[in-house]
Formats: C-alpha cells, sequence, structure tokens
C-alpha cells in the first residue's frame, strides 16, 4: 500500500474531443507530447501514449457521421502508424517522431478539409450554426 495521497487529477472518464474543432485543437496539442506523452511535472502520472491515441480514436468514432466513411478510415489508419512511429522513436533521435508529426498535419488537413465542406454546404453544427463543426 502507498502512502501517497490519492491523485487529484486523476480521471477515469477522459475528455474526448466531440466536434472537428475540438479535435483539430487536440491533434495540435500532440504534437508538444511527443513521442512519449509522458507528463513529467508528475501530475499526470497515467498520461501516455496509450491514453492519448485512445482518446484521438475515441474522438474519430464520436464524429465518424460527420467525417464520412472515407475520412473516418483514412484518420484511423494515419492515427495507428502515427502512433507507430512515436513508439519507434521514444527518444526522438531517429527521425520518426518527425514522420509521425506529419501524419498528424495529415490528419489536422484532413479535418480541416471535413470542416470546409460542412461549411460550403451550410450544414449547420449541434448548436444550429454554421462553423465547420
Amino acid at each position: 500500500m502507498s502512502d501517497l495521497p490519492p491523485n487529484p487529477f486523476r480521471n477515469d472518464d477522459p475528455y474526448i474531443p466531440a466536434t472537428l474543432s475540438e479535435i483539430q485543437d487536440y491533434l495540435a496539442g500532440t504534437l508538444g507530447g511527443a513521442p512519449k506523452f509522458i507528463d513529467d511535472t508528475g501530475a499526470f502520472p497515467d498520461k501516455n501514449i496509450d491514453t492519448e491515441f485512445n482518446v484521438l480514436v475515441a474522438a474519430f468514432d464520436t464524429i465518424r457521421g460527420k467525417l464520412g466513411e472515407k475520412r473516418y478510415v483514412k484518420l484511423i489508419d494515419l492515427s495507428a502508424r502515427t502512433k507507430a512511429l512515436f513508439e519507434a522513436d521514444p527518444n526522438d533521435d531517429n527521425g520518426k517522431t518527425l514522420e509521425g508529426c506529419k501524419l498528424i498535419w495529415e490528419m489536422e488537413d484532413i479535418i480541416q478539409d471535413a470542416r470546409q465542406r460542412r461549411v460550403d454546404a451550410k450544414l449547420q453544427d449541434d448548436e444550429g450554426e454554421i462553423t465547420g463543426d
């Protein structure tokens, strides 16, 4: 048994981005944690590459209908490839982390394309506005 107090930041129910814009923001944030996604401060000891990519896949599942099947399948594939590249370069010293970051940028482009198509089609978001979400 540990003498440490429970971590007040532990979250067994993590936030899952639920809109296209939230996923764009999440993807941008992943770049800063690559390739390990370990919180060096100790505030979030459960954060790691698996938790980050589980959230990403869950987010894609959440907006699957807004993405369309082709984009969804592409994003799932890109996320798996990105995770594999980061795992193959845990110390960011063999170039695979940069390759993974490029795939994240590709994912951002796919999300932005989906958002632009929704705006062009004047599709309303969940709040009745035309935002691309």
